[in-house]
């Protein structure tokens, strides 16, 4: 996935959850974490959650705003 805006990068240091409502590609929640791992966890936990391609996809962006995981590396496939 590309570098997008500053909505969904991380601050400096941090790594950012971001769940996105898939149709409408609308911001629903963000969480910083100061460990990679304990947002990969969060995310990869929220998207093992979703019962149907309509649920929230939770993504994790690092400081310079690129995607470093998605609902993908749990075995899901994302409606585009």
């Amino acid at each position: 996935m590309e570098s997008i805006g500053t909505e969904l990068k991380a601050p400096l240091g941090k790594f950012r959850v971001v769940g996105i409502e898939p149709l409408k590609h609308v911001i629903t929640s963000v969480d910083d974490f100061d460990k990679e791992e304990e947002a990969i966890s969060t995310a990869d936990d929220q998207n093992m959650k979703r019962s149907c391609g309509l649920d929230c996809v939770y993504f994790v962006y690092d400081d310079k705003g690129s995607c470093l995981r998605d609902n993908e590396d749990v075995g899901q496939s994302i409606i585009r």
